[in-house]
């Protein structure tokens, strides 16, 4: 049984308390000269807790972003201007790196990576028996270990697609396998495919993966005709949602799931990825966004026309990604149309997490014959690439993770030296049921361990939601059962960012479940010092 004190410092008396929060915060001490590196989120493993700087903006990111991607401040790589409001990604084939041209090039400008081809099933699938997939990630291995050495994150791309699938996946003699036995090939494809990767590439981030790529005919009125659709039936989408349903089973926690697609901004084609999005949404959790693969022409669409289709996409409430940005100069100059498109992911980066280029220079292998035209030639910018970076100083980026920077902190060769603000906040007072046992108190408290801004799941908005209330308590304020909810380290001793990084444990699998721990501390838990975890001033 826990005293009367535990009691009152938990808030369960008609008495209010008051609480002292230290937030400590750092930025690179290279800060000071304008040059750090900047992580925008995620707490894996060896990376700094670093964030972007507040640009003034009130917009939050969307919760479904992995926002753990870096760029340094004050750089003058193409990453390094996107920074503040998205990662910038190439799509790279494998024989690329072998130049060391390309290699600084991409190390310069891009912190995602997507293999051209060398992760399709048919690069990656070495066998199936019975109901077993074999994957081998040979082909994508001079690709991936780059990325992994360089810290540069990777798009996974696909699992399921009408093309580049080998034939033998959906048959047996000559014969269409059962559903039954698809469904088993399909969840081992993906299983074994995230398990290689793990393995393979244990410092490798695949922050992002299309489940499914180009499901629907040309402009749109329905799905392709494949041998997904010959298995299961014609209209059939049962394999989608079980892709994602298996997807969501094996990928980490850190991985964000997208069905992507081209002609994606035609109006038939919109409301059919539209359409399928719903279907998935409505049977779980299981979809993260959407992939806009973004192959355009100097005439057509638009970026208004573009941005109408981009909006659509947003009011399900996912993620967006530009996945493969092309520009045709077949139907006239590329200069103008190109920084109108990046104009419109800036002005929408509150939902738009990655904008990836089709290749790294115009001079790339795919769509070179067709005309598609990129920002840079021979790996040197164009002239348009200056008003495109130029947005930067007119477009304010999405607030993320922290705010501001509280703490400065200067390492030096044997001690670290930090500054901390304090913030002091009233606990609400609350009536309630006196369960016998500590634990037990705190649980009947909880609608769902981590769920910081109370929308019914757990994800990277929750934690950035506790870092924002910490910084800025009278701007961000979490809600009474969100303060219950956020306090998932040493549980009862109050929010700090440990909290925070609790939750980004959780998604990145380092830890199974939440709470990572209760306080110990009956003690400190009866004063008034160190409670539970508010952040409110609204009592």
């Amino acid at each position: 049984m826990i005293g009367n004190t535990i009691k009152k410092a938990l808030g369960l008396t008609v008495s209010a308390l008051t609480i002292s929060l230290c937030v400590p915060f750092s930025v690179s001490a290279d800060d000071q000269e304008g040059n750090s590196y900047v992580t925008s989120g995620g707490n894996e493993v060896g990376e700094t807790d670093i964030t972007y700087e507040d640009s003034g903006s009130t917009e939050f990111v969307a919760t479904r972003h992995n926002i753990n991607y870096e760029y340094e401040k004050g750089g003058d790589g193409f990453k390094d201007y996107m920074g503040p409001y998205f990662r910038l990604g190439t799509s790279v084939y494998a024989y690329e790196l072998n130049n060391s041209k390309a290699q600084e090039f991409i190390k310069k400008n891009y912190n995602s990576i997507t293999c051209a081809n060398e992760m399709k099933p048919d690069s990656i699938i070495k066998s199936v028996k019975d109901d077993k997939v074999e994957i081998s990630l040979h082909s994508a291995s001079n690709i991936l270990k780059f990325a992994e050495e360089n810290g540069i994150g990777v798009r996974g791309h696909t699992f399921v697609c009408y093309s580049q699938t080998p034939a033998y996946l959906f048959q047996d003699n000559g014969e269409y396998v059962s559903k039954d036995r698809m469904n088993k090939r399909l969840e081992s494809m993906i299983k074994n495919t995230f398990a290689q990767l793990e393995y393979d590439y244990p410092d490798l981030q695949v922050h992002s993966y299309d489940v499914c790529n180009e499901l629907f005919i040309n402009d749109g009125g329905g799905m392709r005709d494949s041998n997904w659709t010959r298995v299961y039936g014609e209209g059939n989408s049962e394999f989608v949602l079980n892709a994602f349903k298996y997807a969501r089973q094996y990928a980490p926690g850190y991985c964000k799931l997208y069905l992507n697609d081209y002609n994606e901004y035609v109006s038939a084609k919109t409301d059919d990825i539209i359409n399928m999005v719903k279907s998935i949404m409505k049977e779980g959790d299981y979809i993260d966004g959407i992939g806009m693969e973004a192959h355009l022409s100097s005439k057509y669409p638009s970026a208004s026309e573009f941005e109408t289709a981009l909006k659509q996409f947003e009011s399900l409430g996912l993620d967006v990604q530009i996945t493969e940005l092309d520009i045709s100069s077949n139907t006239g100059p590329v200069d103008q149309i190109y920084p109108q498109i990046f104009e419109v992911a800036m002005k929408h980066a509150r939902r738009v997490s990655c904008v990836t280029l089709s290749r790294t220079t115009d001079e790339s292998i795919w769509r070179y014959d067709d005309g598609s035209k990129l920002p840079f030639s021979n790996y040197q910018p164009k002239q348009f690439y200056n008003d495109i970076i130029a947005l930067a100083d007119k477009i304010d980026p999405p607030v993320t993770a922290i705010a501001t920077a509280n703490t400065t902190t200067v390492p030096s060769a044997t001690t670290t030296a930090a500054t901390t603000n304090t913030t002091t906040t009233t606990a609400p007072a609350i009536t309630a049921e006196e369960p016998d046992d500590f634990k037990e108190l705190l649980d009947s408290k909880v609608s769902k361990w981590g769920d910081s801004n109370f929308d019914g799941g757990i994800d990277m908005g929750d934690a950035v939601m506790i870092m924002q209330s910490l910084a800025n308590p009278n701007k961000y304020k979490l809600s009474e059962q969100g303060r219950f909810n956020a306090d998932v380290y040493e549980a009862g001793d109050g929010i700090t960012t440990n909290d925070a990084a609790a939750i980004q444990k959780y998604l990145l699998g380092l830890i199974k479940s939440l709470p990572e721990s209760y306080s110990s501390n009956e003690t400190a838990a009866a004063t008034t010092t160190t409670t539970i975890a508010v952040n409110s001033s609204d009592v």
